[in-house]
């Protein structure tokens, strides 16, 4: 095999596993931190009583988000189920944002 040939088959491979990583290197895992709340609450979730109310604003359609610790932002959770537990919590999650939700791979109670 000519030296060309080799080198261009490199940069074939090289272009492939490049391309192949892109998915990944555009969802960057982070850690945020907040209280779990609810869509209908919000930030007046932010108090260790919520969670009964949270329950019920839940069963009458209301989304599971996180109130960001700051500028008390509310931020949607992509997967509800790994959090619904911790509700009224201040909690640190960590996972990555897609699209306007955040998908948590792990939580930490603070």
């Amino acid at each position: 095999m000519s030296k060309s040939k080799t080198v261009a088959i490199f940069f074939v491979f090289l272009i492939a596993f490049s391309l192949a990583d892109l998915p990944s290197a555009a969802a960057k895992d982070v850690t945020i931190y907040g209280y779990i709340s609810c869509s209908a609450c919000g930030a007046k979730g932010v108090a260790p009583g919520h969670a009964e109310c949270m329950q019920k604003c839940l069963a009458k359609g209301a989304k599971v988000v996180v109130v960001l610790d700051g500028d008390q932002r509310l931020l949607n959770i992509e997967n509800p189920d790994s959090v619904t537990t911790y509700a009224a919590h201040r909690v640190a999650l960590f996972g990555y944002m897609n699209a306007d939700s955040f998908h948590v791979i792990s939580v930490r109670i603070l």
